[in-house]
């Protein structure tokens, strides 16, 4: 037997998983029957620019792990031939060999504790307990009281913080004298992650996908080794038991989702449900009263309603253009900034600062009582729509406290604990943001800093993984708002500018990073030298259009760009 078929569907419970005990962490074992290194990174494979994709080190796919992508030819490139092979290269540490390897080469994750859902049953029946009591302590949703099960509500969590979990069964084992061998495989605190040839990519799944998607059971392992590396700072840090406990339950559950995964690979599914159709209408919040005070008055958003027409919007107001600079209709501030258009009705879910400065404390919970967080323009009556259209987009992407990115719905509030939250986004550090959105709302740019993502929102399945520029060569282009502008080549002073996401007719993607780099998510086009306020791309992604301090500058996006159009940007201190 595979050392894969011991661990994760053991014929023999005990015998497998003591046998995978024994030689997962030896060096002495053979090959293809011990890991080769520990997994500690959720990074994936990273594209980076003009060299192709790399799988990052110690993640999921490490070469130093797993082997090398090229045959006879190390991570970083010192090591490159077969007169090399059987070496390991001393920057990166890949063995220089063939790939075959990345078919047979394992590696592990630590944990601080989990219970085999194979071993569950011998437990339950050496305790005389049922299945689901074990897998209820396991996962901290229990505890022991004496020789009792309770529920974890019960629980006082200072007191009896050592009666729950995976070391609390492994403490009732011996306390009932059962067998040394059961005792020494209940919990498992290394999980063997099986080679990358076990784990195929999936490609092709969507009309603008650039990357193939690593499919839903790495995902899987990443969400793990996130989960694991969060319990093992954790247990560092000596939280209050509550903590502890709350993540031994997210590990618990993930290491048998993962297990199951591993045993039936999942296919390529969407990561969430289809929206449910809106049963009756929704009620949006509508124009709030007031302006926040400190909102400021330049310009906070920009968008292409058409190639002739751009809408340009302020805090306290917002106007109808055309790309030459002629004001065609100035609209009330709703307090929100326009991400989406569907036929002449503009979709507003990105609020200008916080949604809760916009109202009185009171006054905010009356109007979002029961109603959605959204505004919806009618461009033809240049009037706020009172209920949701019904055939508009019903997915939003939103915020889920503390930190979470999740997928919402516009019928639904994700904040109300009653309600299932929906799987957060795995893109970003501390808090993930979505960066930009595509005209019509279907593919988000969603991540922070370099951990980034285009997503396509009605499959969930990530697009592209576009590299971050933030600064250009000596040949590469720039465009200079004034003969006086500073030229990026000397520097630049690292303050991050606004950013959007273009879409051409052969659905190829277009960013403006928060550098002022305009790129195709792989190579660096050109780069704009101003402080950009708002940007947003034309229909077919030939043009950009940004609001610097205070004009509104249309430039050719092209290797060759050039400055196609300008004007003031509209102000009612200036309309007459």
């Amino acid at each position: 037997m595979s050392l894969r078929d011991r661990f994760f569907s053991p014929s023999d419970v005990v015998a497998d998983l003591q046998w995978v005990r024994t030689n997962l962490l030896d060096p002495a074992a053979p090959e293809d029957m011990r890991s080769h290194g520990r997994v500690t990174s959720i990074e994936l494979m990273r594209r980076w620019s003009g060299s192709g994709r790399r799988p990052a080190r110690d993640g999921i796919f490490c070469q130093r792990i797993f082997g090398p992508v090229s045959s006879f030819r190390c991570a970083c490139g010192a090591l490159c031939g077969e007169e090399h092979a059987g070496g390991s290269c001393k920057e990166c540490g890949v063995l220089c060999s063939t790939s075959a390897l990345r078919e047979c080469r394992y590696g592990h994750v630590l944990v601080a504790g989990v219970v085999h859902p194979a071993v569950v049953p011998i437990v339950a029946d050496a305790l005389g307990l049922s299945a689901d009591q074990v897998r209820a302590i396991a996962r901290c949703e229990a505890w022991f009281d004496g020789d009792t099960v309770r529920p974890a509500e019960e629980m006082d969590t200072h007191e009896n913080a050592d009666a729950t979990g995976p070391a609390a069964l492994e403490a009732a084992l011996i306390r009932k004298g059962a067998d040394p061998a059961l005792v020494a495989v209940a919990v498992t605190r290394a999980i063997p992650l099986p080679p990358p040839g076990m784990r195929p990519f999936f490609g092709d799944l969507g009309p603008a996908m650039v990357d193939p998607w690593i499919g839903p059971l790495n995902e899987a392992w990443r969400s793990l080794v996130l989960a694991a590396q969060s319990q093992l700072k954790l247990v560092e840090l000596s939280p209050p038991p509550i903590v502890l406990m709350n993540q031994q339950h997210t590990v618990q559950e993930l290491f048998e989702v993962v297990v199951q995964a591993t045993v039936s690979p999942p296919a390529a599914t969407r990561p969430w449900p289809e929206p449910e159709p809106i049963s009756s209408p929704v009620l949006l919040m509508g124009a709030p009263s007031r302006l926040p005070e400190d909102v400021g008055t330049e310009v906070v958003g920009l968008f292409f309603v058409d190639d002739e027409r751009l809408f340009v919007q302020r805090p306290h107001g917002s106007w109808l253009v055309t790309t030459g600079g002629d004001v065609l209709a100035h609209v009330p501030s709703c307090g929100r900034i326009a991400t989406s258009i569907h036929g002449s009705r503009l979709r507003m879910a990105e609020w200008i600062r916080n949604e809760w400065d916009w109202f009185e404390q009171d006054e905010y919970w009356d109007a979002k009582s029961g109603r959605a967080s959204v505004a919806v323009l009618d461009l033809d009556t240049k009037e706020y729509l009172d209920t949701y259209p019904a055939d508009m987009p019903l997915r939003l992407l939103e915020h889920a406290e503390p930190e979470d990115l999740v997928v919402g719905h516009v019928a639904e509030d994700v904040s109300q604990p009653a309600r299932p939250r929906p799987a957060p986004l795995r893109w970003g550090w501390d808090r993930p943001a979505v960066l930009a959105t595509t005209r019509d709302g279907r593919y988000a740019w969603v991540g922070e800093e370099d951990d980034t993502a285009v997503l396509d929102l009605d499959t969930g399945i990530p697009q592209l993984d576009p590299v971050m520029q933030s600064w250009v060569d000596a040949e590469d282009p720039v465009v200079r708002m004034s003969p006086e502008a500073p030229d990026v080549r000397d520097g630049g002073d690292g303050e991050e500018t606004a950013t959007a996401l273009g879409s051409t007719p052969q659905n190829r993607f277009r960013f403006l990073h928060g550098t002022g780099v305009v790129s195709d998510g792989e190579k660096l086009w050109f780069r704009i030298d101003t402080m950009i306020l708002a940007a947003a791309f034309s229909p077919a992604a030939d043009r950009i259009a940004i609001a610097t301090d205070e004009e509104i500058v249309i430039i050719s996006v092209s290797h060759e760009p050039a400055i196609i159009g300008r004007f003031a940007a509209p102000d009612a201190a200036r309309q007459t």
